[in-house]
């Protein structure tokens, strides 16, 4: 089964709520995933209504929650710049 898509990248959802906007705190990745999680995730996102962003957050932040990271403070960002 093939989906075509006319001028919009594939598995995108347009206009829903949970987009990822661009500022400092956010930043692009790219990831390997295979074709069925991908549909999988394609199908969640229209399903919720959300970005596939959103969800990869959600799952991510819950699986990476283990580890803490350490705190940084200002002398720590003065000594690196």
């Amino acid at each position: 089964m093939e989906r075509k898509t006319a001028g919009r990248r594939q598995g995108s959802v347009a206009g829903t709520k949970g987009d990822a906007t661009a500022s400092p705190a956010n930043v692009k990745v790219t990831l390997h995933l295979t074709v069925g999680t991908a549909q999988r995730l394609g199908v969640e996102s229209a399903m919720r209504r959300i970005s596939q962003s959103a969800i990869a957050e959600e799952v991510l932040m819950a699986y990476l929650s283990r580890w803490q990271l350490p705190e940084v403070t200002k002398s720590d960002q003065l000594a690196e710049g």
